[in-house]
Order: structure tokens, then sequence, then C-alpha cells
């Protein structure tokens, strides 16, 4: 069987008494790693405490953008101290124009704090954007792609999208499969279940590698790999 690494999931959602039960399905079927995304400041201690206890769980702490109106005054400076004391990345974080009403220059500003943070840290980040790409790139170009790099999950743009991104140096992962999946080069990608269950990754890969023609085993090896590569920088 292969081993798969999902790029990008939400095990804190799960009730605690179930999250034992979800990560032996996720054995079972062969996912060996999970990119676990905090989307607030109230769920980061559970995002690391799950990392704590269960070492292949990789922590990311940050504030979604549909969230950034709930954000305490000092989240950023909480948020470094626990960039400095753990080895966690950065998101989800990100630009959503697709929910109204939305407050752009709050989103954009949470964004920038977050990058810049990564970037002190030298973390790995983790972007939403739905119906923001020039805004995303904008910004991106302004303050630069943080060195421990920059994904963009559940990715659900157009194939020249793809491309332009790829060109500005950003990682794409995909939850779902798309028309954009055959635009994304083999070093660039990576594969997620973007939801409290990673035991549903292996059938996402099953259907991207239809879409790349490739073997389901060969894109779990590639896509486990460039996730090892991608979270280096927070791997225990």
């Amino acid at each position: 069987m292969p081993a798969f690494f999902d790029a990008h999931c939400h095990l804190q959602d799960l009730p605690p008494g179930e999250v034992e039960a979800a990560l032996d399905r996720a054995r079972e079927a062969g996912v060996t790693r999970f990119a676990c995304c905090a989307t607030g400041e109230a769920d980061w201690e559970a995002v690391l405490a799950l990392a704590a206890t269960h070492p292949q769980v990789v922590p990311m702490l940050g504030v979604h953008p549909w969230k950034v109106g709930g954000t305490l005054p000092g989240w950023e400076a909480r948020l470094g101290d626990l960039l400095r004391s753990h080895r966690a990345g950065v998101g989800e974080c990100g630009l959503d124009f697709a929910r109204s009403p939305f407050d752009r220059e709050a989103q954009e500003r949470t964004l920038r704090l977050q990058l810049r943070l990564a970037a002190t840290h030298h973390r790995p980040v983790a972007l939403h954007c739905v119906r923001a790409w020039g805004a995303l790139k904008a910004l991106l170009a302004e303050e630069g792609i943080p060195p421990g790099g920059a994904m963009v999950h559940a990715f659900g743009g157009s194939p020249e999208t793809a491309r332009e991104l790829q060109d500005l140096g950003l990682w794409l992962s995909f939850a779902a499969p798309g028309p954009a999946l055959a635009a994304v080069r083999d070093d660039r990608l990576l594969l997620e279940s973007d939801a409290p269950e990673p035991a549903t990754l292996p059938a996402l890969v099953a259907s991207a590698a239809a879409l790349r023609n490739c073997t389901a085993v060969d894109l779990a090896g590639l896509t486990r790999r460039n996730g090892e590569r991608f979270f280096k920088e927070i791997l225990a």
C-alpha cells in the first residue's frame, strides 16, 4: 500500500473522542502525515495538542479570512510567541471575496501580518484564496513569498492561474479533481483532504492520477515526497 501525505486537513474540528478513530481510519488507508490547519486563535492550542500527542500531525496556526473580524487585540504577538516556541507553520490564512459582506482591508492587513511572521520564523504558509486571485498576486508581489514557502490550498482556479502562481513560486494543493491539475508541475503539486477525515485522501489521489495520466501509486509517492519537502521546516 502506498503512503499518503495529507497537505491540509482539520482534525481539530472533530469531537475529542473521535480523533483517535479518525486517525486509525487514516492509517488503515495509508495516510501517514497530516498538515492540520487552524482557522483562528480559538483552535491554535487544539492543533498544537494534537501534534504533541500524534507525531504524524504537522501543526499549522493562522487566522482564516472568514475569521478576521473575530480576532482579539494582540493576536499577532500571541501567534508569534507560539511560532517561537513550537515547530508550526502559518495558516490557514488568505483572502476570500466570495462571502458578503467582507472587509477587504482587514483581510489584507491580517494576511500581511501572517506572511511577515512566516518570513521572520522561516515557516511554510497555507493560503486560502477565493475570487481574490488578482489581490493575492498583488499582495505577494509587495510582501514576497516567505522563504519557508507558500502553497494555495484547495486550489480551484483555472489552468492559466495555476501557471501564473507557479511562476511566482507558489505550490498548489488540490482537494478535488479539476482541470488545473494537469497544469501543475510535478515539483509543485500537493494533495489534501481539506476535512476532518484524512482517510478520504486515497480516493482523491486515484482520481487525480487518472487526470494526470499516471498511476495512483506513483502520484501518492510524488505528493508524499513533495509534502516532506514543503513542510520540511516543521517536520518532527
